[in-house]
């Protein structure tokens, strides 16, 4: 990573022991007891010799102690120029210089969000990073509504699909956060302060970014109206139905007779409205991909349903929820000896030398319990 960092942030001390009464201070990167061979250590010493960040007065860092919301906020705008003059209370003074420069509005211009104060993550790291590039850097942040974030970001369902998906993706397809070694961005764990020496330092370094190419919708294959138009929605939108042949595979679509539910079974693994052309609530066209929201109510499906994709298979909300009920029903009772059995996406537990089945769920202790929990896809 280039050094030219320091210059944009020079003299920018914020300390992050300035919330809920921790002790950080500014201190030299070379007093830093905990720092060296850590993975982020290069990240943590230019921020932190660059005043972007400090220590603690033992001499320690803590790279894997977690940071505040209002923390990760002060840090952006001190090092994009926009520092809070402190007046009165440190927090609110903070939220309401941030609502000004238009990097987080949520707690308007009276400075208050009951949440500040608590640990970020990653989810808000994304939005707020997203924020920040277009906002205080006046870069232009790209996003494709189009784009199939599912095929490089596996865990992309698990973030909030009317919140922190679009800044996710536009975070990767500019290089500002990436995930593990599989691409799981990990929306629900909670920011580090090493992992927010790195965000920061590629907010400002642009240089030091890598971006991650996203594939889009190609599909272009669409279904026929029927006679009655039953597949027709009134959006407009041509649905597949039972006996249709999947645009994606060829194959001739059933319904489960379970589950009701249409594409599911027989080895269907959904996915049969991939690349349907649909028109928004706002009048734009798109195709629906994982991430999409229902604009119909059709089939088993609701309007404001999102598509998602889970394990390979991909189906609506309400789909998704006819599924785990027929599991569920399906499931034996769990027990302590049962800890760590499997069991398929129907409910079948899996033999223990079974090796090809895909487990869906799995027992799992919950305090003096034991469930059948889903199996977050890799």
């Amino acid at each position: 990573m280039k050094r030219g960092i320091r210059k944009q942030v020079l003299g920018i001390v914020l300390s992050l022991g300035l919330v809920a009464g921790s002790a950080a201070v500014p201190v030299q990167a070379a007093q830093l007891s905990d720092v060296k061979g850590h993975w982020a250590e290069t990240y943590i010493n230019t921020l932190v010799e660059a005043g972007g960040i400090g220590g603690y007065p033992d001499g320690t860092f803590r790279p894997d102690d977690t940071i505040s919301k209002a923390e990760f906020i002060s840090i952006l705008l001190g090092v994009t120029g926009n520092k809070p003059e402190i007046n009165g209370d440190w927090m609110t003074s903070v939220l309401k210089k941030a609502y000004d420069t238009g990097l987080y509005t949520y707690g308007g211009d009276w400075g208050y969000d009951n949440m500040a104060g608590d640990p970020i993550y990653r989810e808000d790291v994304a939005v707020l990073l997203v924020s920040a590039a277009e906002n205080l850097r006046h870069e232009t942040v790209p996003y494709n509504e189009l784009w199939e974030s599912d095929q490089v970001i596996p865990d992309i369902s698990t973030a909030n699909p009317y919140y922190g998906r679009p800044s996710i993706e536009s975070c990767y397809a500019m290089g500002l956060m990436t995930g593990d070694d599989k691409g799981n961005f990990h929306p629900l764990d909670l920011l580090t302060r090493a992992e927010a020496t790195v965000a920061v330092c590629r907010l400002i370094e642009a240089v030091d970014r890598t971006p991650v190419t996203i594939p889009v919708v190609k599909q272009t294959a669409q279904y026929q109206p029927l006679p009655d138009g039953s597949n027709v929605g009134e959006s407009g939108a041509v649905y597949p139905y039972e006996g249709a042949t999947d645009i994606n595979t060829g194959k001739t679509i059933t319904r489960d007779p379970v589950t009701g539910v249409l594409g599911f079974g027989n080895g269907q693994k959904g996915n049969i409205y991939y690349g349907v052309d649909i028109v928004k609530f706002d009048g734009t066209k798109t195709k629906i991909k994982d991430g999409t929201f229902a604009v119909d109510d059709y089939d088993n499906f609701r309007t404001s349903d999102v598509y998602t994709r889970k394990h390979g298979y991909c189906f609506w909300d309400s789909e998704w929820f006819e599924i785990e009920m027929a599991a569920r029903e399906k499931l034996p009772m769990p027990d302590a000896s049962m800890l760590g059995k499997k069991a398929d996406i129907y409910g079948n537990v899996i033999a223990d030398n079974d090796t090809t089945t895909e487990a869906f769920w799995e027992v799992r202790p919950a305090f003096d319990v034991y469930l059948w929990t889903e199996i977050e896809a890799n």
